[in-house]
């Protein structure tokens, strides 16, 4: 399982363009004090340019995601 570091860069499971940098870990959801993580997209969309922010609970970036053909894989891995 990867663990959520600030400043580290990591790719998404859905696609091995999908890199991520980590801005800030431990930010807090104002409603129910959830730790977050925040980070930033290192490639662009047609939707989303480059540097987009994006905000997820921190034991959601750090959980592991089954795949269709069964195989149990990290959600984010560190590069």
């Amino acid at each position: 399982m990867s663990v959520a570091e600030k400043g580290r860069r990591y790719r998404h499971y859905k696609k091995e363009t999908m890199i991520y940098t980590v801005v800030e870990v431990g930010a807090l959801d104002c409603e129910t004090v959830e730790p977050l993580v925040v980070y930033r997209s290192e490639y662009e969309t047609p939707d989303h340019p480059k540097g987009t922010l994006w905000v997820r609970r921190k034991a959601d970036f750090e959980s592991m995601v089954t795949l269709p053909d069964g195989r149990t894989v990290d959600r984010f891995t560190l590069l």
